[in-house]
């Protein structure tokens, strides 16, 4: 069943008139721009096959880094004075 709009035409109708929109570009990944940013700002020369590594190892350290930031500690802790192995 088509709608039917107040000017007698049909939905289908409307939408075979108007023109198609071209494919969307994709979306940079935040990650692989930061990549690519980092490795820029520090003149780093980086091999194209090298770039899924480093994303990955970047993922995984950002993730760990959220872990300890999520660690909650009391305001009365100091750290030790002499951290020893």
């Amino acid at each position: 069943m088509t709608r039917k709009s107040t000017t007698g035409e049909s939905r289908t109708a409307r939408r075979a008139r108007t023109p198609a929109r071209p494919p969307r570009a994709k979306k940079p990944d935040a990650m692989e721009t930061l990549v690519a940013a980092n490795a820029q700002a520090l003149a780093l020369p980086i091999d194209p096959a090298w770039r899924p590594a480093i994303t990955l190892n970047l993922q995984v350290l950002f993730k760990h880094a959220k872990i300890v930031d999520e660690f909650s500690l009391p305001d009365d802790i100091d750290p030790a004075p002499v951290f020893r192995a």
